[in-house]
């Protein structure tokens, strides 16, 4: 090898050695802390119109602004309870859900919108107690759907990020009557 080749080599290894060198991470998860509101929720005998969720996500980069995101969690509406004479009834849902979509970043890496589907199997149950101290429970039959998701989020830090989401949604209730709408919901990201 020439003098002149050593040196071009040399000068490559030490230019390589001395700069940082960082690759695109491919794939970036973690979990979320999801809040939400589905309006008429009480009313359809589904719980309380707040509801709340944890989920794991994984997101896929396609380049540096795109990517395709996947979620899957638990989502939960707390009892609402309906008082009668001599006997009350706690109506509750809960079930699975999964998500799949795409992410766009519409400034720099931290600012993007998202879009996709989201399917959820729920279930609601009552409970109800009587004055004599006598209780029974019952559960609804189980609802399955596949809905539009869209939303906007941001990337706070390294660890975090926040999202604003805006899903349909469908439940019955245990009678079998069906609610549906728009469900609300933000969500805290927490990356690994």
């Amino acid at each position: 090898m020439s003098l002149r080749s050593r040196l071009l080599m040399s000068a490559l290894v030490a230019a390589c050695a001395s700069s940082t060198i960082h690759a695109q991470e491919t794939w970036d998860a973690g979990f979320k802390l999801v809040a939400g509101n589905f309006n008429g929720a009480t009313d359809a005998g589904l719980g309380q119109s707040k509801n709340y969720g944890v989920a794991m996500f994984g997101a896929y980069a396609l380049t540096r602004r795109q990517g395709l995101v996947f979620d899957g969690g638990y989502r939960y509406f707390p009892s609402a309870t309906t008082s009668f004479k001599g006997s009350s009834q706690s109506d509750k849902t809960d079930g699975y859900y999964a998500s799949a979509m795409y992410r766009y970043a519409v400034r720099g890496e931290d600012l993007y919108v998202l879009g996709g589907f989201r399917t959820s199997r729920l279930r609601a149950t009552r409970l109800t107690s009587n004055s004599d101290g006598t209780s029974f429970e019952v559960k609804g039959p189980f609802t399955t759907g596949l809905k539009p998701l869209v939303g906007v989020g941001a990337r706070l830090a390294d660890k975090y990020s926040v999202e604003l989401n805006l899903v349909g949604y469908e439940s019955a209730s245990v009678l079998g009557t069906s609610k549906s709408g728009v469900l609300v919901e933000v969500a805290l990201g927490i990356h690994l």
